[in-house]
């Protein structure tokens, strides 16, 4: 049973990788990328596997594609200031959240607003710390770094609610226990 488990681990951690490159390159919706979902992804991290281990690698890896893209193409690196560490206390809102909901039976109007709630705290970390620690903006308090910030708002909460009510409703068809019972099999 244990080694099921354990594929079954595998299988996820590796298809949560799979979205980290897949979505990583843009914060927005364009015509050649999907948003973003490392949030959504540190709360599956937390919902599903709990480790701080692999929230430890999950961050090296988002750093990682971070750094090499603005490597690669310097336009990407314009986010690369010491506010970048200002994402390890936003990406652990995230996996903190998804931990604080794995033992409970939740409705989708509670995993709602706890995605609401948890991306806004991440935003909100995300934005000030960019703001106050980049600087690109002087020194800004924490209520003008909201301010300059809160344009961004829409379009980073949007995305992130539209990918928790498809891990919501993925969660709910039991995905997991269906995937482990084909790895026994095989």
């Amino acid at each position: 049973m244990m080694q099921a488990f354990s594929k079954n681990n595998l299988l996820l951690v590796s298809f949560l990788i799979f979205l980290m490159f897949l979505t990583r390159g843009s914060h927005f919706l364009t015509e050649f990328s999907i948003p973003d979902a490392s949030l959504i992804i540190f709360l599956c991290l937390g919902l599903l596997i709990p480790s701080i281990l692999l929230f430890c690698v999950f961050f090296i890896l988002s750093a990682v594609i971070d750094f090499g893209s603005g490597f690669f193409d310097n336009s990407l690196a314009f986010c690369l200031t010491d506010g970048y560490w200002g994402l390890i206390p936003t990406y652990f809102v995230m996996f903190f959240a998804g931990k604080l909901i794995k033992n409970y039976d939740i409705k989708f109007n509670t995993f709602f607003v706890v995605a609401f709630v948890s991306t806004t705290l991440a935003f909100i970390i995300s934005t000030n710390t960019y703001y106050m620690f980049s600087d690109r903006f002087g020194s800004p308090s924490f209520f003008t770094s909201i301010q300059y910030g809160w344009n961004y708002f829409p379009a980073y909460l949007i995305p992130n609610l539209v990918y928790g009510s498809i891990v919501y409703y993925l969660y709910q068809l039991d995905l997991r226990n269906y995937f482990s019972k084909f790895i026994q099999r095989s």
